[in-house]
């Protein structure tokens, strides 16, 4: 892939994260502590879904080439042209990213269980349309020695519609699997999940691993009752 259309997917995707900042939040009762081992289990679930989807429609894309036997021939798809894919695989990358966005932020439920903000909303959706938009439209020529084309340019002009019923169809994938891992996670009190925010002590996730642990969790619970 060019560096243009990484720094266009960098730029969009920062765009959108900015937003972040101005999501709906549920504030805690308890001071925030980072768990940073579950953090790293459910962001490792994620990306691979996300990879291994891109890596899979690369390899069907590659494959139409040859056509007889191709998936694309399976699924009545014509053989998309090298330049195309290469677009075809900039609009995968960039809407895969921000479809994670809305899975990740998410921790008790699937994405639609905690509305987005409409500022984060209405930045995603329009980084989303300009992806898209420049998926579809890029001029043909050659890119870092990389031929690329739009992929409406071509003969058949439904690539951009297939693409973003993949990335749909492995947004859902991707967000049941984080809900069977946090429910796994939950289950098994793997990384002290259900005891970390108890414990208001940094570092410290259960109450044994410090003298002050038990203490600080009295008085929370002192305060939040008084409060």
């Amino acid at each position: 892939m060019p560096v243009l259309m990484l720094i266009l997917i960098t730029v969009l995707n920062d765009g959108t994260l900015i937003s972040v900042a101005y999501d709906h939040v549920i504030p805690s009762h308890q001071p925030e502590k980072w768990n940073l081992k579950v953090l790293w289990v459910v962001s490792i679930v994620l990306a691979a879904i996300a990879c291994l989807s891109s890596l899979l429609l690369l390899w069907a894309a590659l494959q139409s080439r040859q056509y007889q036997g191709s998936v694309f021939q399976g699924f009545g798809l014509p053989p998309i042209p090298y330049p195309e894919i290469i677009t075809m695989i900039y609009l995968k990358v960039s809407i895969s990213d921000f479809l994670t966005l809305f899975s990740a932020r998410t921790h008790n439920g699937f994405f639609w269980s905690d509305r987005p903000s409409p500022l984060l909303a209405g930045a995603a959706c329009l980084s989303l349309a300009i992806s898209t938009i420049v998926a579809c439209f890029w001029g043909e020529g050659v890119i870092d020695g990389i031929e690329v084309r739009g992929l409406v340019k071509g003969s058949y002009t439904m690539w951009p519609l297939w693409v973003w019923i993949y990335c749909v169809i492995w947004w859902l994938i991707q967000d049941t699997c984080k809900v069977i891992t946090y429910k796994l996670l939950r289950k098994y009190n793997v990384f002290h999940i259900n005891t970390t925010q108890m414990v208001n002590v940094r570092g410290a996730a259960t109450f044994n691993e410090n003298p002050l642990a038990r203490q600080s969790a009295g008085a929370v619970e002192v305060r939040v009752r008084g409060f």
